[in-house]
């Protein structure tokens, strides 16, 4: 069994591939700190049996990375770990179509316990925390679906879009010629179903993480 910790923090990402890997589980870890090596590692290896995915990580806008995943692997199962617990989080996350949701301050018997829940099948897991009523709005959901259409590379420049970087600051970060990217910037405007970079970010904010918590830790 093949298993993605997508996390930017290292030691936390080493602390759960001990879990993960330990005999209570026994999966064989891959590491990604940003959306970009998730992608990389989809693209050559294949989606794995299970993601565990942090909301706050380096190319992801909100739940940006979490909708992309579930649209093109629904049949793979994510579990996003996060220090944002926040009510309204936990439950449009599930919404995306997390199979679950778990703090970063769960215990491992916790964590071991809903990681086998899930690899059995289950879902809508969140144990510990609270869901809000309010779910995600359909409009999100529409630009999450939005996204999940989206090549790795157009949701790289989505992404650095909502940064607010320029088109040839883009094309440089990518290694790609301008043109390249303005290609790509229309097929993102036309998967969105926008015409402006600024009702693009405004389309992607949808997908905006509700702020921790005072007493939620910072992710």
């Amino acid at each position: 069994m093949k298993c993605v910790i997508a996390d930017d923090h290292p030691l936390f990402r080493e602390a759960l591939s001990i879990l993960i890997s330990g005999k209570s589980i026994g999966a064989d870890v891959i590491h990604a700190e940003c959306v970009a090596d998730l992608h990389s590692t989809v693209e050559s290896d294949g989606a794995p049996d299970l993601l565990l995915l942090d909301l706050h990580m380096p190319g992801a806008s909100g739940f940006s990375a979490l909708g992309w995943y579930v649209g093109n692997h629904p049949d793979k199962p994510v579990i996003v770990i996060s220090a944002n617990t926040h009510a309204d989080t936990v439950r449009r996350a599930i919404d995306h179509g997390a199979a679950a949701f778990l703090s970063k301050s769960s215990s491992t018997d916790v964590m071991t316990h809903c990681i086998k829940q899930v690899l059995a099948g289950e879902r809508g897991l969140h144990p510990g925390l609270e869901v809000s009523t309010n779910g995600a709005s359909l409009k999100a959901l529409d630009v999450a679906d939005a996204l999940a259409s989206l090549t790795p590379q157009q949701f790289r420049v989505a992404s650095m879009l909502v940064e607010g970087l320029l088109n040839k600051q883009i094309a440089y970060e990518l290694g790609v010629k301008e043109a390249t990217i303005k290609a790509h910037m229309t097929e993102v405007f036309r998967k969105l179903g926008v015409q402006s970079r600024t009702q693009a970010v405004l389309a992607i904010g949808n997908l905006t993480v509700t702020p921790a918590q005072d007493t939620d830790l910072i992710a």
